[in-house]
């Protein structure tokens, strides 16, 4: 080693020492510092570089809407008023509002179900087949549907449900789709084997929010309300106790979060037949009237409004630990202000686009020959127009132009059913109200024919009581007045009819055999089971005769055309309940 490299390895050395020495020097004058004390002020004093603790937010409530529509007979347009600037456009009004809530921050998700009888009614779905109203299903984003007994009034596998247990598909103008929306009606079969028809679905599960919802479908027997020919396949197996093990079954098999049954039927009776542990709501129809509460089994019930003058709602909770509750229902109105539904610049926001834009396809590809004007009336004909117990202004009206359109085969009486009559044309304030070929597929919906019979004094009296204690059977009459006792219960009615009374005068002896008087009714009544019509051989082969709409279509024309514009109505009172429990 040279003499510089020693030179400078001896200056590192004492270089290295005396930073030894410093080092050793400032731990121990710190070991001596006295250790700062936390006080109030210092913790006072947040230094901003030294991130602070933050605070986990607890779980939250997941909030499911969910909109109900029941019975909307056809109405995707209200076209009664005859005049297309004042056409109500209620399911894309509907349609908007399920839209809100789904865009809302109000909800996490959005449920949207029917409870039956979609179809028949307003001309532009009976002249489109259902066509209109299906393709309103699929763009409104329909959960799930069921059936109603006026969804059998045409080929329920046709104009209903398909193979795939779905709604069929459509064809309105441009509009032209497949429809997935799921059909359910777990207590429908057939009559063959009892089995359950391939058409409809037990229930559907639908996720939302990240939970599985279970919607189950059933309907009630309600047979005796549909023409035996278009039920003859079918059966009805309703019977609660045995739906009730039906969905707890569903539920341990599928275990969803939450359970919903969808029934064409008044939702308070279903709800008390079912358990609150195995269903969280029950959805209803059928019985035209808006409700919502709280059953005493404890099972949350909402129906809507029939012919889509409304909306039931409410808002399914889920809390984070998994209970669910209904909160929010309610059965919204959206026919107050009518205004609001009509289709103008101002009302432009009160809609989904493209359901508005469905509706007119719809209205386009019927009107020129629905607006056909046939004469006018000047009094009111309604469908819940009572003028007795069971008698209305509709049923009166059309039970009278039965008997006009007939008279060349010396009919006396004519009936109907009442159930199959849902519109209503109202001249208000001493106007008149012109009626069109519109109306009148409106008010006769379903092609019923009409078939004629003759009938004992014995036979007819049975007619008549039948129709008192059961509508499908023909409650709605012209042509007699008669009088009645109910002796049993408004459940169970047990009708004894005391006279009758015709038109003309006659007195008719109501346990006679031999003398003879001629009916014409319509043959959804006529061919109900049990009915006094059966084995009996009518004027006319059913196919042979005429169909409702069309021939009172074809004598209005006629009336027209020979200068009889106006159009008589009637609001006499056809029967008399004698003994009647006084209110």
């Amino acid at each position: 080693m040279s003499k510089d490299s020693k030179n400078i390895g001896a200056v590192l050395a004492v270089l290295f020492l005396a930073l030894l020495v410093v080092g050793i020097i400032f731990v121990v004058k710190n070991a001596y510092v006295d250790e700062p004390k936390f006080t109030e002020q210092f913790l006072d004093q947040t230094d901003p570089t030294v991130p602070t603790a933050t605070t986990t937010e607890p779980p939250k409530d997941t909030r499911i809407a969910l909109f109900e529509t029941t019975d909307i007979n056809g109405y995707l347009i209200d076209t009664t008023s005859g005049d297309p600037s004042t056409f109500q456009y209620r399911m894309a009004y509907i349609a908007r509002a399920v839209d809100n809530a789904r865009n809302s921050e109000s909800y996490d998700d959005v449920i949207l179900v029917d409870a039956g009888d979609i179809y028949q009614g307003m001309p532009v779905s009976y002249f489109t087949e259902g066509a209109a109203m299906r393709a309103a299903i699929d763009l409104m984003g329909y959960d799930a549907v069921s059936l109603g007994n006026h969804d059998f009034d045409w080929d329920v596998t046709i104009y209903a449900a398909d193979t795939f247990s779905t709604v069929p598909s459509y064809e309105v103008g441009e509009y032209i789709g497949e429809c997935d929306v799921p059909v359910i009606a777990s207590t429908l079969c057939f009559t063959t084997n009892h089995n359950r028809t391939l058409f409809t679905k037990d229930y559907v599960m639908v996720e939302k929010a990240g939970y599985r919802i279970a919607i189950i479908g059933y309907i009630p027997d309600y047979s005796a309300d549909i023409d035996a020919e278009k039920m003859e396949p079918y059966e009805i197996h309703d019977d609660l106790s045995e739906f009730s093990e039906k969905v707890k079954k569903i539920n341990e098999q599928e275990m969803p979060d939450v359970t919903i049954v969808v029934a064409h039927d008044n939702p308070e009776k279903v709800a008390n037949a079912l358990n609150h542990e195995d269903v969280d709501l029950i959805t209803g129809g059928r019985t035209d009237t808006a409700v919502f509460g709280v059953a005493e089994s404890g099972i949350p019930f909402i129906q809507a409004d029939k012919n889509a003058q409304g909306y039931a709602g409410c808002t399914i909770v889920i809390a984070p630990d998994g209970t669910v509750r209904v909160e929010d229902a309610n059965c919204v109105s959206i026919v107050e202000n009518p205004e609001e539904l009509y289709d103008t610049s101002s009302n432009i926001g009160n809609f989904n686009a493209d359901v508005l834009a469905l509706s007119h396809a719809a209205w386009d590809a019927i009107s020129e020959s629905m607006t056909e004007a046939l004469g006018y009336i000047d009094t009111n004909v309604q469908s819940d127009g009572y003028v007795d117990s069971t008698a209305t202004t509709a049923g009166n009206f059309v039970t009278s132009l039965m008997l006009e359109c007939t008279k060349d085969e010396d009919t006396m009486i004519a009936l109907c059913n009442g159930a199959e009559i849902n519109a209503n044309f109202e001249a208000e304030d001493g106007n008149i109200y012109e009626l069109s070929v519109g109306d009148v597929y409106s008010i006769c919906p379903n092609n019923n024919r009409w078939l004629i019979y003759d009938l004992s004094g014995s036979e007819l009296a049975q007619l008549l009581a039948d129709g008192v204690a059961n509508s499908a059977y023909g409650d709605q009459v012209s042509g007699l007045t008669f009088t009645y006792n109910n002796n049993g219960t408004a459940e169970e009615p047990d009708i004894e009819i005391v006279s009758i009374t015709l038109d003309n005068g006659t007195s008719v002896d109501i346990s006679g055999t031999e003398a003879k008087y001629r009916v014409v009714i319509s043959s959804g009544c006529a061919n109900q089971p049990g009915s006094v019509f059966e084995g009996k051989e009518a004027l006319h082969a059913e196919l042979d005769s005429p169909v409702d709409n069309q021939s009172i279509i074809a004598y209005l024309r006629d009336r027209r055309d020979r200068g009889q514009v106006h159009i008589p109505t009637d609001s006499d009172s056809r029967s008399t309940w004698l003994n009647e429990p006084s209110e």
